[in-house]
């Protein structure tokens, strides 16, 4: 969305607080007041609905880095902005087995009625009116049912043997591969390029225009997503956790967890469980 005014608005309602790490949901006064001058890549679902949820609505869905011009700034409606990152979108897909090979995008679409997609947003509005009461497990469901949701109706894969660029997207995806089963390792630019048979340049380039990230950044994000699933099984502690995603030592992984996520590991580890024994240390 452009930007008409240079004043800095704040959503009525965030899941920020939340610690919600799958998606960010905010609910604003219009879609002018909602837009985000944040570089970092993510799909976007935008709900406009007046304050009779039931009488009117329409969803419009934006890929990462695409803009948007609505003029869209009627007082009386509302506007509820979903926003998911590729990374996410690609775990879920591969978790919920939408995706075996290739990768995965979610398509733009505008002035969408889907009644089904409209009651999931609305049940995360109702979370985010009740203070987040119903806790971590409950918001986790609402995301992944969303993500799934979209998935089945509105994304599309793009195979690595597809025409134009395919070899391109295989080296891609035996790139990510390789970060995946290489987490505890100090991957380095040039080993990456070598498996790809790119330049450092070319890979880094081809690799922000697949995937929205570059692969530095990339490596992180499937670190934290990684480390979460540790966190949540509570089998072993921090310090463990930290060497097995790869992060230098345990201060290191807290300060990028944080950054990441806006949470601390521990934190995180306390919203989604009220188990006590777990080793935290």
């Amino acid at each position: 969305m452009e930007k008409s005014s240079s004043a800095a608005f704040q959503p009525m309602l965030t899941s920020d607080r939340f610690g919600w790490d799958k998606l960010r949901v905010s609910q604003w006064g219009s879609p002018e007041q909602a837009l985000d001058p944040s570089t970092e890549p993510r799909y976007i679902v935008g709900i406009h609905c007046t304050a009779y949820y039931e009488n009117y609505y329409t969803i419009h869905m934006t890929p990462c880095n695409e803009s948007i011009f609505c003029p869209w700034g009627r007082t009386s409606l509302y506007f509820l902005k979903i926003e998911i990152t590729p990374s996410v979108i690609e775990q879920v897909a591969r978790e919920a087995g939408f995706l075996t090979e290739g990768h995965i995008q979610l398509e733009r679409k505008f002035h969408v009625k889907d009644s089904k997609l409209l009651q999931l947003g609305l049940w995360m509005l109702e979370e985010l009116q009740n203070g987040g009461k119903k806790g971590k497990i409950y918001s986790d469901s609402l995301a992944n049912m969303m993500i799934i949701y979209l998935l089945q109706h509105y994304s599309i894969v793009i195979p690595r043997h597809s025409t134009g660029g395919s070899s391109a997207n295989q080296e891609i995806a035996e790139v990510i591969q390789y970060m995946r089963e290489n987490l505890e390792e100090e991957i380095q630019l040039a080993e990456l390029a070598s498996k790809a048979n790119m330049s450092q340049s070319h890979l880094i380039r081809v690799f922000k225009q697949q995937t929205g990230f570059t692969p530095h950044h990339y490596l992180i994000r499937l670190r934290i997503e990684r480390s979460k699933f540790l966190i949540r099984s509570g089998k072993i502690g921090l310090k463990e956790i930290a060497a097995q995603v790869g992060f230098a030592d345990q201060g290191h992984f807290t300060r990028v967890f944080k950054r990441e996520t806006g949470l601390t590991p521990k934190l995180f580890a306390q919203q989604f469980s009220s188990k006590s024994n777990h080793a935290l240390y």
